[in-house]
């Protein structure tokens, strides 16, 4: 059974059901978490970062590469966590286990998703200042990584009612999408147990 079957029917998740699954099952498949038995940094987390993404991007109206750009950091960006804690680092080798995946399947790589993963679990001061500094990417990265915090973010509400302040989000669609985040870990929760 797909993960989030019972969300993916809202109105709300209609224009990016058929890419969220296909994403889904793509990490389902693919991608080796090395803290399977993880309390907080699952797989069930990245398909909720995964779900929330692909609904600011759409709200935002980006582009079917920019969707895939977000969708390929969800699903890798808490792969290589080595525990439950800040463990800065986490989002560096994620982001080197997505680019070998990558030329290690023949899979089109993408340089906005390297950077997305691997500063996902910095400040955003250190975040920011590598993508501007990097010739080949541009202000579109820039809004690709502040969509993903938020997105990532979002999903804070695991850790405990209180764990998100909305203050720090970084988008507009990402703050309207505050109670659809509660309620979005809730069914999860449903649908887990």
């Amino acid at each position: 059974m797909m993960f989030l079957a019972n969300v993916l029917n809202d109105p709300i998740c209609q224009p990016i059901k058929e890419l969220y699954e296909r994403w889904y099952a793509f990490m389902e498949q693919n991608v080796e978490f090395w803290l399977p038995e993880s309390e907080w940094h699952t797989k069930s987390h990245c398909a909720r970062v995964l779900l929330l993404a692909l609904l600011i991007a759409h709200r935002k109206n980006l582009s079917e590469e920019e969707k895939d750009a977000l969708a390929m950091a969800a699903v890798f960006h808490d792969s290589r966590r080595l525990d439950d804690g800040i463990d800065r680092g986490h989002g560096s080798r994620a982001a080197e286990y997505y680019k070998d995946y990558c030329r290690n399947h023949d899979l089109s790589y993408d340089e906005q998703t390297y950077y997305i993963t691997y500063y996902h679990d910095q400040d955003d001061s250190l975040g920011l200042s590598e993508i501007k500094k990097s010739s080949s990417l541009d202000e579109r990265a820039v809004l690709l990584y502040q969509i993903f915090k938020d997105a990532d973010a979002l999903d804070r509400f695991r850790l405990g009612p209180d764990a998100l302040d909305v203050q720090f989000l970084r988008t507009e669609e990402a703050q309207q999408l505050v109670d659809f985040a509660k309620d979005l870990l809730c069914r999860s929760n449903e649908t887990n147990s």
